[in-house]
């Protein structure tokens, strides 16, 4: 994982230095607000978990040709959220009963991308690229139930924190649409795809997958 986080860097030093001596250089920063739409998957879930959570990031886009049709997405996640709920069902025979736990799962990260962007003319762009989030938080809800064998059932709820989480890794694929207001100011509305290649947490095979939609501000500082 350091040699990933190393490689990232490395590509955005290169960029930016390539860059900056290049008179078709060009930067807009911003804010960003968005919904993730998180799927969890994993052989250690029963079936697919899911839910809803907020982005709250910052942008820097930079071109780097006359028309602006190559450049690099920078985006700075400073509260990246992966909630998701999913339920599991496990068998103690020994005790005589079934339990079932439905658990709330919520995972905020500060995530770094690093996109490659091919913009069209028309306004239009795609991007893809890699994408490290680092764990600021992470807790879990569980309401657990016990169904003995003669219908009688037993109900609590447990309120953790996890432990042992991963650094997350995702490729990341989308597209948005530069809307120019004026001079100064572009709107960006986006939607992006992130496939998570690491579990959640180590010794627990679960993943998350999200749909993205946001939208973006920016302001043209090298114009």
């Amino acid at each position: 994982m350091k040699k990933s986080i190393n490689i990232l860097i490395t590509i955005m030093l290169f960029f930016i230095v390539t860059s900056i001596s290049n008179a078709q250089f060009r930067m807009s920063v911003g804010p960003a607000l968005g919904l993730n739409l998180n799927l969890m998957n994993g052989s250690d879930l029963d079936n697919g978990g899911s839910g809803l959570g907020l982005l709250f990031a910052g942008q820097i886009d930079m071109t780097f040709n006359q028309d602006r049709s190559l450049g690099v997405l920078t985006t700075l996640a400073f509260y990246d959220n992966r909630s998701s709920s999913f339920a599991l069902t496990i068998p103690v025979p020994q005790q005589g009963f079934n339990q079932s736990q439905d658990t709330d799962v919520s995972l905020a990260y500060f995530q770094l991308e690093t996109l490659f962007k091919f913009r069209l003319p028309v306004g239009v762009y795609f991007v893809f690229g890699p994408a490290l989030g680092f764990n600021l938080s992470a807790e879990r809800n569980i309401k657990v139930i016990n169904t003995f064998n003669n219908g009688q059932q037993q109900s609590f709820k447990v309120k953790e924190t996890l432990k042992n989480t991963n650094t997350r890794f995702a490729l990341v694929t989308g597209s948005g649409y530069d809307i120019r207001l004026s001079q100064l100011i572009t709107l960006t509305p986006q939607l992006t795809f992130r496939y998570g290649i690491t579990d959640v947490i180590e010794d627990f095979s679960a993943k998350v997958i999200t749909f993205q939609a946001a939208v973006a501000c920016k302001f043209h500082i090298l114009n």
